[in-house]
């Protein structure tokens, strides 16, 4: 199964090794979901992966927080 951009990015985050990337890369992976969010409001509603998205936000909000605070 392909990946979508919106995955591509989100995994490029949660596995960058390099602490100087790492906030661009979460930066990229949420606007990625943002637009998908977007596109699955303007084209109809699939809540499955709405509900993946939203996990990936969470996520990435976990991840930039503990970035701060290492």
């Amino acid at each position: 199964m392909q990946q979508s951009s919106w995955q591509v990015c989100y995994r490029a985050a949660l596995t960058e090794p390099d602490p100087t990337k790492l906030t661009g890369r979460i930066e990229a992976a949420r606007r990625a979901i943002h637009d998908r969010l977007q596109e699955n409001e303007d084209y109809g509603h699939d809540t499955r992966e709405r509900e993946q998205l939203e996990s990936a936000l969470h996520a990435l909000f976990t991840l930039a927080t503990r970035k701060r605070s290492a």
